[in-house]
């Protein structure tokens, strides 16, 4: 009867480590090629109830109707798009404006800076000058390198916009078909089911991390404020968008911030800084599992797992992919 048992245990656990396996190739791999089409799905799934709205309460055509929804949603798109377009060429307009006073604030800077150095590290301002120098030299060929693959990199990413933005145009036009027959099999019925997990997981999860970036940028607002930092609240506002991407967070501004200033001599804000600094990182670590299990009905022990094992597996984005490749592992193991 034990030996029965350790057999089973054992088929259970392999069966678990070979769905473990496909699932994180499937996601480093297939996953980023299948992204538009499953982006185009979803369009297509929000854009559904407003051409059958057209369609029968306004009474258009089934065509007309669909065509009509996805162009108010390019519409809505467009306006959003031509609304950020012209912040940023305001905000540019702006610089371009006071170039010649944040060049000259950027060179009384670098020489407190150098001061500081000297008084430091007992080399002389000339030659610290001359090792940034060499320093930005070698920084400028590497940026030159780094927007070529940033220009392929938005080539790229623009076409894969174009094909998704055409994908989910034709899932919703024939949408009753796609979905239809999906449902006529065991994998494609499981599979709807399936997404609609998926679904309502990552809304959870979404609003989780919403609820956590919220929280951090209220703490780095109201710290700048403690500290009397210009434009306190918009850079409070930038930084806990910061945080709640992938690859960034807050450290990615407060750490450079902290040396600047200690530079300088600001020891004061420096330590203001690196208090609001551990504070944010502490509510994140301490949160984010909480949160995220809580709306997904896991154990906050679980989706801590999930994410350092993402982050160990994808990079950056296992923030993301991680939570998302346990629960599809789950799910595939119910099945």
């Amino acid at each position: 009867m034990m030996k029965m048992v350790n057999n089973e245990t054992g088929n259970k656990l392999i069966k678990l480590g070979i769905l473990t396996a496909a699932v994180g190739l499937g996601m480093k791999y297939v996953f980023p090629i299948a992204l538009p089409f499953l982006i185009a799905l979803a369009l297509a799934r929000f854009l559904y109830p407003l051409a059958r709205y057209l369609e029968n309460t306004v009474r258009i055509p089934q065509a007309a109707s669909r065509l009509l929804a996805y162009g108010i949603f390019l519409l809505a798109v467009g306006g959003i798009a031509a609304g950020m377009m012209y912040l940023i060429y305001r905000m540019g307009s702006s610089c371009l404006g006071n170039l010649d006073y944040f060049f000259q604030t950027a060179e009384e800077l670098l020489g407190r800076c150098c001061d500081t150095m000297e008084r430091v590290s007992g080399f002389s301002t000339q030659e610290i000058q001359r090792t940034i120098q060499k320093g930005t030299e070698g920084f400028t060929d590497g940026a030159v390198e780094y927007s070529k693959d940033a220009g392929r990199y938005m080539l790229g990413l623009l076409a894969k916009m174009f094909l998704t933005l055409i994908a989910a145009y034709l899932v919703l036009n024939d949408y009753e078909q796609i979905v239809g027959g999906m449902k006529k099999t065991k994998l494609g019925l499981y599979t709807v089911n399936l997404l609609k997990e998926m679904k309502t997981a990552s809304w959870a999860y979404m609003k989780a991390q919403f609820s956590i970036m919220g929280m951090i940028t209220a703490i780095c607002i109201l710290g700048l404020y403690v500290l009397r930092t210009p434009y306190a609240f918009w850079i409070g506002l930038a930084i806990g968008i910061c945080d709640a991407l992938p690859i960034l967070g807050t450290g990615t501004v407060f750490v450079p911030w902290m040396l600047i200033e200690i530079l300088l001599g600001g020891y004061f804000h420096a330590l203001g800084y690196f208090i609001i600094y551990m504070v944010c990182s502490f509510v994140r670590q301490v949160l984010e599992p909480k949160l995220v299990g809580k709306r997904l009905g896991v154990p906050p022990l679980a989706v801590l797992i999930s994410i350092y094992a993402g982050i160990w597996v994808y990079g950056g984005s296992g923030v993301i992919l991680g939570p998302i490749s346990a629960l599809v592992i789950y799910e595939l193991y119910k099945f």
